[in-house]
């Protein structure tokens, strides 16, 4: 990846922990590759990430003629800062650190041939998002809540500092939105609300996509990938078909 004309990314956001946000971006970013894009994926929480995790991916980060090589799960370079050091590691970022440390780990890293970059952002509305929005040119955001009324609070702030940014919701993903007991087949909601009808109200120019606990999806499916009953349900959803065509009328962006 070079300075000029740069890679467009995708923002996954929530503003609240525990919704699902990580495996959502995970899931988008594997849908995107099976619909033949170029795709790569960056853990932009630097001091909680969960890419490694999610990815199944253990080796470090590596340096080869001065440029960081990515881990490469299922064919997609990871970037992390959980590839720096044990899981158990802290770290503790602030100001020009943070900063330079994401300008470092995106602009250093060797991405190889690259489309479209899926941005795990952390939750809230602080330095390292504003640090983000300064540094990584935008297509756009998927926001993820669940049902809750407590979710769609924080949300609620995380959209106010994405209008402010100028960047587009391209879609709400309400996660955990119901549950299906496999014996009776009673549905019922596992987190109470309507969260993501009443974002859908705000931005009606989003797709809502609803996505149920799914009893019956396997943990892991033939390649160790536990996500491909949530890739399918997104898909469903139309996401990877709306996503691919912005991004073909959007294939780069102008160094800011």
């Amino acid at each position: 990846m070079t300075e000029g004309p740069r890679t467009m990314s995708l923002y996954v956001w929530s503003n609240k922990g525990g919704v699902g946000k990580s495996t959502v971006a995970k899931a988008i970013t594997r849908g995107l590759k099976a619909r033949g894009l170029r795709v790569g994926h960056f853990d932009a929480d630097l001091t909680g990430p969960s890419a490694p995790t999610l990815f199944g991916a253990d080796a470090r980060l590596r340096i080869r003629n001065q440029r960081i090589q990515p881990a490469i799960a299922d064919g997609i370079p990871v970037v992390s800062t959980g590839l720096l050091a044990d899981a158990d590691h802290p770290y503790i970022w602030h100001g020009p650190l943070l900063r330079g440390a994401l300008h470092q780990l995106y602009h250093d890293t060797d991405w190889g041939p690259l489309e479209l970059l899926v941005i795990d952002m952390p939750p809230g509305t602080g330095e390292t998002q504003l640090a983000v929005i300064d540094e990584f040119p935008c297509l756009g955001t998927v926001i993820v809540t669940t049902p809750h009324e407590l979710a769609l609070v924080d949300v609620r702030r995380s959209l106010r500092m994405l209008q402010e940014a100028g960047i587009p919701v391209i879609a709400i993903i309400e996660n955990m939105a119901a549950a299906t007991c496999p014996r009776c087949a009673h549905t019922w909601q596992p987190f109470p609300g309507t969260a993501g009808d009443q974002l859908h109200h705000l931005l009606p120019h989003s797709q809502l996509i609803k996505i149920p606990v799914d009893d019956g999806a396997p943990a892991l499916d033939g390649q160790g990938n536990g996500d491909t009953a949530l890739i399918r349900h997104l898909d469903g959803g139309g996401l990877f078909t709306t996503l691919s065509a912005l991004h073909a009328n959007h294939p780069a962006a102008t160094t800011r």
